[in-house]
């Protein structure tokens, strides 16, 4: 017989309080991207802002993507998914960043109830309570809907996809509508930001060796995959169909040979002659030359096997180049948002105290982590999990992570990284209160 739930009123009292951390984190993210984008503009846009902003104008206006209105020439660098969602935006609402803003905002907020959502299937509603708290006050996070990038709406695309697969891989057999919608997910992650190309390999490895240990047939296997990769083939494979036609290259984005090639190259050029990685990068576009009139497609298809050449001549230097952008994503403190509210406090004690928490953080995450390994319980979808912030990291990680970039490449993953810290966070508390053994810490609250 299974154990009753928890009485109506509880119940209530915990809606009441998740409604609470909803409205606390749409009104202090609305107010703080208010202040920031009046205040102070120029702040909540990056060097790359424009990249997005002009494609999308391009959208609205011109109804195609090309790289500015009036402009023929394709867009090859950007793909269209933020874009897209500007576009969208500045139709309802006017072309505002204001309007923009506010509407990452809210979109962060959803990403708040997802979490919450997913931290309660795979543990508990106390601990989905927990999770979505530090959701809210995780600074990446506001700072992140304050600001025309694409981390926001990512790290969204990111929990949906993680909530997805865990239940695709938390099940024996999973409906093969709930693998069409993993699939959909990822398509989506990746018109947003190109990094989630891949990540489909990741999850067809985990059904192929979860159908081989369970010994099902071959047939349901080539079901469950047909559903998955339906949806990224008509997107995905739909958009590198456009760019063959348009720019000549069957690549599903430029940003991968820019990327390689100004960064992870001259990363290298930089190491191996001892300059910076600026002069090294001007070394390089000197040396590759303008594009002219060449087509983008052939242009950047040298540069990306350039970009090979160089990076693979030192390994050595290569594999130290991504440890050390890997360390910058993961351990950097963004210090310059006090500047929003025309705080300047030392620059020294306030990295020092914001380390001091993400090494806090880092901590009860670990814990967490460990928990789940002595729980034993759906181990192969908390590896997924698991997986696509690790995937998303080490993708991100070499030069392009220096000089505090590399928060940029973190924001996205942390709410899944919350997942685990609120899991160890319940937990200290549960033992601090004596309420029940830690070895009975997955009795469902």
């Amino acid at each position: 017989m299974s154990s009753p739930g928890p009485p109506p009123s509880r119940q209530r009292a915990k809606r009441g309080l998740l409604l609470a951390v909803l409205l606390v984190c749409l009104f202090s993210r609305g107010a703080y991207a208010l202040y920031a984008v009046h205040a102070h503009p120029q702040r909540t846009v990056e060097g790359d802002t424009r990249s997005y902003t002009e494609p999308a104008r391009a959208l609205l206006e011109d109804h195609r993507f090309s790289r500015a209105p009036d402009d023929a020439q394709p867009e090859f660098v950007r793909t269209p998914g933020y874009p897209a969602f500007l576009a969208v935006t500045y139709r309802l609402f006017g072309e505002s960043s204001t309007a923009v803003l506010l509407v990452q905002v809210a979109l962060s907020t959803l990403t708040v109830l997802v979490v919450y959502r997913l931290a309660a299937r795979m543990w508990s509603v106390s601990t989905a309570l927990i999770a979505a708290v530090i959701t809210t006050l995780e600074p990446l996070q506001n700072f992140s809907a304050g600001r025309m990038t694409t981390e926001s709406l990512e790290a969204l695309l990111l929990v949906v996809i993680a909530a997805v697969g865990f239940r695709v891989l938390g099940e024996e057999k999973p409906g093969l509508r709930r693998l069409a919608l993993l699939g959909l997910a990822i398509a989506a992650a990746t018109m947003v930001r190109p990094v989630t190309y891949y990540l489909p390999l990741l999850v067809v490895a985990l059904l192929i060796g979860r159908t081989l240990r369970a010994r099902s047939s071959r047939r349901d296997l080539a079901r469950m995959l047909a559903a998955l990769l339906a949806p990224l083939l008509v997107i995905v494979g739909g958009w590198q169909l456009r760019n063959h036609v348009q720019v000549d290259s069957w690549r599903f984005s430029a940003v991968e040979a820019k990327n390689l090639y100004r960064y992870r190259a001259a990363g290298v050029v930089a190491h191996e002659e001892g300059v910076s990685l600026e002069r090294a990068q001007r070394r390089l576009d000197d040396r590759f030359g303008e594009i002219g009139d060449e087509e983008q497609g052939p242009y950047y298809a040298r540069m990306y096997g350039d970009g090979v050449d160089i990076w693979t001549s030192e390994p050595a230097a290569a594999v130290q180049l991504t440890a050390r952008g890997l360390f910058s994503e993961v351990m950097g403190v963004r210090v310059k948002a006090f500047g929003y509210v025309g705080s300047q406090p030392a620059t020294g004690a306030l990295e020092l105290a914001a380390g001091a928490l993400l090494v806090g953080f880092y901590l009860v995450f670990g814990y967490g982590l460990a928990l789940v390994v002595r729980e034993r319980r759906h181990l192969l979808a908390h590896g997924f999990v698991l997986a696509v912030a690790a995937y998303v990291l080490l993708a991100s990680a070499g030069p392009e992570a220096f000089g505090g970039r590399g928060e940029r490449f973190r924001a996205p993953v942390m709410p899944l990284l919350i997942l685990y810290a609120a899991r160890g966070v319940q937990q200290l508390v549960v033992r601090r209160r004596g309420d029940v053994p830690l070895s009975l810490s997955t009795t469902p609250e």
